[in-house]
């Protein structure tokens, strides 16, 4: 098998490869989007909630619904450090993707250019070789 043959079926390899980590990356993308729409609707709850904490200690009286109300809050807030927490760890996991995406990238051209360069070089032999056969035969018949 000549070279540029092998460096075809792993310049293929490489291109699964990108796929495959092209397909990571939007994966990654889209789960960082799910992620900021549920940190959005935490927030919008919590303003929400807060608002009706202000009304409530306008229109009542009662202390255990305020602290019931204020330890709800409480725990938005944590729910919501949460969810930037996971967040933060998505954007990482989406900056790994597009770097693994970019770096295999870099890989399958690399690899194309060698092969191309490889068949080109190949082509080239070849044809000197025909010369030089159609050379020595057209000696021969003189």
């Amino acid at each position: 098998m000549k070279r540029s043959e092998r460096m075809s079926r792993l310049h293929k390899v490489n291109l699964l490869q990108e796929q495959r980590a092209a397909a990571l990356h939007a994966s990654a993308r889209e789960r960082q989007q799910l992620l900021q729409t549920q940190l959005n609707k935490l927030e919008a709850y919590w303003h929400e909630y807060s608002a009706r904490l202000e009304t409530l200690k306008t229109s009542t009286t009662c202390a255990r619904e305020l602290q019931e109300h204020h330890q709800f809050l409480g725990r938005l807030d944590e729910a919501i450090a949460q969810q930037r927490a996971e967040l933060a760890k998505g954007e990482e996991a989406l900056q790994q993707s597009h770097q693994d995406l970019v770096d295999s990238s870099v890989e399958a051209k690399k690899i194309e250019k060698t092969a191309t360069s490889l068949r080109e070089q190949e082509q080239a032999s070849e044809q000197k070789k025909l010369q030089k056969e159609i050379d020595e035969l057209y000696a021969n018949n003189f």
